[in-house]
């Protein structure tokens, strides 16, 4: 049966100054909430909040443990801020119900939740604040408007969303997208492959073993673009910007059809081609050992340098 609660007056609240918060200027009470419950691995988690962050952490026990922070403006508001918390089975809930009115932003939630490892991400999403996820194995969705997000140690396929914010990768295994406005992707994939967007915002993948056949695309707008590839297993690739440089590492043993063209600067390859359609200073079309799927890279305002990994 399904419990839900709702986090009220778990510890007393707390009245700081504004100068010692952790968001100063804006919230000037706190109070801190905790909740555990049995949960089966293999299920979803589902979340949603309005203003604050949350990180999410797998362990190995079958059970939820949520903890956190309210803050608002005062005191007597922080009761009506209520954190709901529904757990049954292989599932859980989250969601935090905040009074509309003339706050201004100066209220919200920060989460701090572990659950079991291999469970899926149904929906994680947040606005003005940053979103954590580490070693977990169910893949999922994560969202946040203005905040970073940060993907540690997970195994899956995951999709990653923000605007006004960073994406980070770091030792993850699956198929990955990140699109973000204003903001970079960077990181390491130890297998898998990604699909990263951004505009306004610089990109850097490094990728250990590429899923056999699997694409893999990097586009942004106004920042470089650098992908590095230690094996190739028949990858189609492509990556292009319009204000700034691309940089692609490749294996010695690459076999693509290699496309490479700038329109306002030059192209540098240290990787010999078997054949060439196309060699000039704005464009390279050649082949790469045997031949095989298209590696594409393009720019506009920015050189291409083709390197060894």
């Amino acid at each position: 049966m399904a419990r839900i609660l709702a986090a009220t007056s778990f510890l007393t609240a707390v009245m700081i100054l504004g100068g010692c918060s952790p968001m100063a200027g804006f919230d000037h009470a706190t109070e801190d909430f905790h909740f555990s419950y049995a949960l089966q691995p293999g299920g979803q988690l589902e979340l949603t909040n309005t203003n604050g962050s949350v990180e999410i952490t797998g362990w190995d026990r079958s059970s939820i443990d949520v903890s956190g922070t309210k803050y608002g403006p005062d005191s007597n508001r922080l009761k009506d801020i209520k954190v709901n918390v529904s757990a049954s089975g292989k599932n859980a809930t989250i969601t935090t119900d905040i009074p509309r009115g003339d706050w201004h932003g100066s209220y919200g939630v920060r989460y701090h939740i572990r659950v079991p490892r291999n469970i899926a991400l149904r929906q994680i999403e947040t606005t003005n604040g940053a979103v954590t996820a580490e070693d977990l194995s169910g893949g999922g969705h994560i969202k946040s408007t203005n905040g970073k997000l940060s993907l540690t140690y997970l195994v899956g396929d995951y999709r990653a969303e923000t605007t006004n914010g960073a994406i980070e990768i770091e030792n993850c295994s699956g198929l990955q997208i990140a699109d973000t406005t204003n903001g970079g992707v960077r990181g390491h994939l130890k297998e898998g492959a990604i699909e990263a967007n951004s505009t306004n915002g610089a990109l850097d993948i490094t990728v250990d073993k590429p899923r056999d056949n699997k694409p893999i695309k990097m586009t942004t707008t106004n920042g470089s673009l650098a992908l590095a590839l230690a094996e190739f297993h028949s990858n189609a690739v492509r990556v292009g910007t319009t204000h700034g440089s691309v940089n692609l590492r490749l294996p010695d043993n690459t076999n693509a059809r290699l496309r490479a063209e700038t329109s306002m600067a030059s192209i540098h390859n240290d990787l010999p081609l078997s054949s060439t359609e196309e060699s000039s200073k704005h464009e390279l079309r050649g082949q790469l050992g045997t031949g095989g799927p298209e590696i594409e890279a393009n720019t506009s305002m920015g050189s291409i340098r083709i390197s060894r990994y």
